[in-house]
C-alpha cells in the first residue's frame, strides 16, 4: 500500500471511529446529568451580587453562586429541560463529582479581564477526573463552562457527552448563550438556559450528526 493510501484508510477510520463514538450519545434513551463544570471556567469582568449590589469576589463566585447555579438546573428541570433539547427518555442528576472538583476552584484566578479559552483538547482529561457514582455505565452529560462573559452578557460552554464506564468522550461541540433574568443566579442560569432553548427551537442537536 503507497504512503498515500495508507494516510487516507487511517483518515477514514478515524472518521468511522469518531462517528460511532457520536452515534453512542445520540442513540442513548437516556443520560447522567453531571452539572457545569467550572474548573478552568473564566469570569469576565466586574460580577456583583445582583440588581447593582456589592460587587462579587472570586470567593463569593466559587462558594456561593457555582452551588447555586448547579442546584437550580436540578431543582427546576421544567425550566431547564435537558430531556427535550437532546431528545432523551429519561435524565437523571449525580452531579456530585462535579461539585466536588468545582469547590477545588482557585478564587484568585478566576475572575480576569479577558476571556479565557479551552482548549478541545484538555476536555478528555477534565472529564477523566470525573468519579461516577451509582449508575456505572450509560452515556454523561456536561457543560464545561468556559466563560461567563459580564461585556457581552454571554455564557460559552462546551456541551460534552462522555461514556460513563470510561470516561472517553464521545462528542463535544462549544455553544453560547445570552444570559437574562433577575440577580445574580437567575442572570447567569440564564445563559445555560439560552443554550437549550436553542437546541429545541432550531433542533441544533440534530445538526451535530
Amino acid at each position: 500500500m503507497s504512503k498515500n493510501l495508507f494516510a487516507a484508510a487511517l483518515v477514514l477510520i478515524s472518521s468511522l471511529s469518531v462517528n460511532a463514538q457520536a452515534t453512542k450519545a445520540f442513540d442513548a434513551t437516556e443520560v447522567v446529568w453531571y452539572g457545569l463544570d467550572f474548573t478552568k471556567a473564566s469570569f469576565v469582568g466586574q460580577f456583583d451580587q445582583g440588581m447593582g449590589a456589592m460587587p462579587a469576589t472570586g470567593n463569593d463566585i466559587k462558594n456561593k453562586w457555582v452551588g447555586q447555579w448547579n442546584a437550580l438546573i436540578a431543582k427546576e428541570p421544567q425550566n431547564f429541560d435537558l430531556k427535550k433539547a437532546f431528545k432523551k427518555d429519561n435524565v437523571y442528576y449525580d452531579m456530585a463529582c462535579v461539585n466536588e472538583l468545582n469547590s477545588k476552584m482557585n478564587a484568585d484566578k478566576i475572575m480576569v479581564f479577558n476571556p479565557g479559552k479551552i482548549d478541545p483538547k484538555e476536555i478528555e482529561g477534565m472529564v477523566n477526573k470525573y468519579k461516577t457514582g451509582d449508575k456505572k455505565e450509560g452515556v454523561g452529560l456536561v457543560f464545561i463552562v468556559e466563560n461567563f462573559d459580564k461585556g457581552i452578557e454571554t455564557g460559552t460552554f462546551y456541551v460534552t457527552f462522555f461514556d460513563i464506564a470510561t470516561n472517553k468522550v464521545l462528542i463535544t461541540h462549544q455553544m453560547s448563550g445570552k444570559a437574562v433574568g433577575v440577580g445574580m443566579r437567575n442572570y447567569w442560569a440564564g445563559s445555560v438556559k439560552s443554550v437549550i432553548k436553542q437546541m429545541i427551537k432550531e433542533e441544533d442537536y440534530k445538526s451535530w450528526k
